[in-house]
């Protein structure tokens, strides 16, 4: 048990439950850090969490340090898809202007990030971002030689609207954020950024290189892939219901189309704008066509995505977006936002379309254009995002990261040897 005053850590290898685990190959013990897990509500929460389980699955002994929900530090097994994690939450306050961000003290981090690593004694950390307990983890990795690989989720420009400084100094905020993330990633033993894009905004913005583009992979078997066109002209978001996810311009496009189309708008997820996105459909007189379904269970989510007639991922400020990544695993056409990292998930007219990020009639028009699709065209569509799904399968990208800590641990070894 993990408490502010001292650590006393048990750190036997969990048994596991499925006896198919092959364990032929060497094992690890690996310390992930991060500053947002569940029961936190986004795409970096959600990766920590699966590739925790995909590792624990592969034989490996993972560790998962992150902010508590509460301002106390703790220690223990949790259980997330079958498999037991080791979770060590240190203490944190709530961001007072953000719906679920959560802030570890930077000066107490240190001591129990020391604390911590002397009880697991990790064989390689994976840091998830260069903020608190992301940046408390690498330095102490470098303090004690374990390595260190990093997978940035963050953007400093997505956090500051959240800040509550002037909007004259958010350049400056933003530079600031750009050196700590420098000054963090200087010295791991990898770096990687969720698609092509990503990584090279990170290696301008933070001046670090290389930059290793891998996905942050999906469970394609968790979906089933549609095997016709659905019978309901049903649209469908997933996500963060917050200002930077631009869902205003999703909805004021489908207030164009709905009545033409005899459409429904499903709208999946909580956030900070949901009282002013019920609003803004109620003024585009579309209140009785749109759900707010807020957060729901694996099962109801798997079936709106069956019952989806297409995905809109509008968003400018995605790294890669797992929930399109997921739609298409359920083999629904997509239409997203012509920016940032989007544009790496298909081919504009082949699994579905591109849009400006702002511009509602161009978003109705793509829209509409893949609700009017025959039956066959549509599967044309659909077999498409499908594919393109797979190639993000996680039993693809779990082995990919196994090279990259084999990777990590041969470097620091031969270092130290020298």
């Amino acid at each position: 048990m993990v408490d502010s005053e001292g650590m006393t850590l048990t750190c036997a290898p969990l048994a596991h439950e499925d006896d198919s685990v092959d364990m032929s190959w060497t094992s690890w013990r690996i310390l992930i850090a991060a500053d947002t897990f569940p029961p936190d509500v986004n795409g970096a929460a959600r990766f920590t969490r699966d590739h925790a389980v995909r590792l624990s699955r592969r034989g490996h002994q993972v560790h998962v340090v992150a902010p508590a929900t509460k301002f106390s530090t703790s220690s223990g097994i949790e259980k997330y898809d079958g498999e037991k994690i080791y979770v060590h939450r240190f203490r944190s306050v709530p961001w007072p202007l953000h719906d679920w961000l959560r802030f570890a003290p930077p000066w107490e981090v240190s001591g129990q990030m020391k604390r911590l690593l002397s009880a697991v004694r990790p064989d390689v950390i994976h840091i998830q971002s260069f903020m608190v307990i992301g940046r408390g983890a690498a330095l102490e990795g470098h303090a004690r030689g374990v390595p260190v690989i990093a997978t940035n989720h963050v953007m400093p420009e997505n956090l500051i609207e959240y800040s509550g400084f002037p909007k004259a100094i958010h350049p400056a905020i933003s530079r600031f954020g750009w050196r700590l993330a420098a000054s963090t990633y200087e010295g791991v033993q990898v770096i990687t950024s969720p698609t092509p894009i990503a990584a090279e905004y990170l290696e301008s913005r933070a001046g670090i290189s290389p930059v290793e583009p891998v996905s942050c992979g999906i469970d394609v078997g968790r979906f089933t892939a549609k095997t016709r066109k659905p019978t309901d002209a049903r649209v469908m978001y997933l996500g963060r219901l917050d200002r930077e996810k631009n869902i205003a311009t999703l909805i004021r496009a489908f207030a164009l189309l709905a009545e033409k189309m005899d459409a429904h708008l499903d709208i999946v997820g909580s956030g900070s704008e949901k009282d002013v996105l019920e609003t803004l459909a109620d003024e585009c007189g579309i209140v009785n066509r749109v759900t707010f379904h807020g957060r729901v269970s694996d099962e109801e989510l798997e079936l709106l995505h069956h019952r989806a007639a297409v995905f809109v991922m509008p968003s400018p400020a995605e790294l890669q977006s797992l929930a399109s990544l997921e739609a298409m695993a359920s083999g629904t056409p997509i239409v997203v936002a012509d920016e940032m990292a989007l544009p790496h998930l298909l081919t504009d007219g082949v699994e579905g379309y591109l849009s400006p990020t702002c511009d509602v009639n161009c978003f109705a028009d793509r829209i509409s254009r893949l609700l009017a699709l025959d039956n066959e065209t549509y599967m044309r569509f659909s077999g498409a995002a499908r594919a393109k799904a797979l190639t993000h399968d996680s039993a693809q990208i779990i082995r990919r990261y196994e090279g990259l800590y084999e990777r990590a641990i041969g470097a620091m070894n031969a270092k130290q040897n020298v």
